[in-house]
């Protein structure tokens, strides 16, 4: 049996080409919670039986609750890898401990700060500096003037990963809104940079397994998202600079000081607000205020 991979530019592509496919066409996907609970209300996945997972109890326990890979009991997608978006800093020039989303709207890292250029990171972090629910704030008109304002701290938005990593080797910044998974990376290349989950919170994603309903391998499916979240198989992946584990048991084998610095403890994930399902409409809300918040 030969693996073959389709790959697709977002989410929602491959939302559609789950739709569109003839049956038996796809056998495994992997999505995230911004199509989940539409693939799932839609009938396009099949349920995983978790029984046939010998290494689905060694999940760590807050992935195992993710409210759009269940729906009525029944499991739908296995979490995978995992990440967060929250604070790199340069600990060379940086001497003042680091522990708040508000340091991007610090006058004394003013014009040293890049951040990302999303909407959704965008909201989100606002909403945490604001102490509103960043997956469902209350005030918009006030993370819009939120945001404003920490443009005037900027040097610039990144939108790629090589951008951000560009601007931090070339000297041109101090600190940004950045994912775990490229810190880890830059750190590994001989980049001296920190990263912290700050005491508000930050933004937590997951990639996930699921298994599209007409497959005709779903036996063969189960083994190869059991395969995936093996212990062995995820220590190496992350060795290599891949996403977190979620098996806690390759964490346990990582070295503890950079697990403790790139929030991949269990006590980081508490503190994490993972990204939930949106709307059309409110992607359409938040991306507009972000329009406007770039073009003040």
């Amino acid at each position: 049996m030969e693996i073959e991979h389709q790959y697709m530019a977002s989410e929602e592509e491959l939302l559609t080409k789950v739709r569109t496919s003839s049956a038996g066409s796809l056998d495994v996907i992997l999505p995230n919670a911004s199509i989940l609970p539409v693939a799932i209300e839609e009938n396009l996945l099949e349920e995983i039986d978790t029984s046939k997972l010998s290494n689905y109890d060694k999940i760590y326990e807050p992935f195992k609750h993710l409210p759009e890979n269940v729906k009525d009991g029944k499991v739908y997608a296995v979490p995978w890898v995992w990440g967060s978006t929250a604070i790199a800093y340069n600990p060379d020039k940086v001497k003042d401990p680091i522990d708040s989303v508000q340091v991007f709207w610090d006058e004394k890292y003013k014009g040293r700060i890049a951040f990302r250029d999303d909407f959704n990171d965008a909201v989100m972090i606002a909403a945490l500096a604001l102490g509103q629910d960043p997956n469902a704030p209350s005030d918009l008109e006030a993370i819009k003037q939120k945001l404003i304002e920490q443009k005037g701290y900027n040097l610039t938005y990144w939108k790629t990963g090589d951008e951000f990593s560009k601007l931090y080797a070339g000297n041109m910044i101090d600190i940004g809104l950045m994912w775990s998974g490229q810190t880890a990376a830059m750190k590994k290349e001989g980049q001296n940079i920190k990263y912290v989950i700050p005491k508000e919170g930050a933004i937590g994603w997951v990639d996930n397994w699921a298994i599209v309903k007409g497959s005709e391998n779903v036996d063969l499916a189960h083994k190869f998202i059991d395969y995936m979240i093996d212990r062995k198989f995820q220590e190496a992946w992350v060795n290599k600079g891949g996403p977190a584990p979620v098996n806690s048991e390759a964490s346990a084998n990582l070295d503890p000081e950079f697990i403790k610095e790139m929030g991949l403890d269990e006590s980081s994930i508490d503190k994490l607000k993972f990204i939930s399902y949106r709307s059309d409409e409110v992607k359409k809300q938040w991306n507009e205020l972000w329009q406007e918040v770039k073009a003040h």
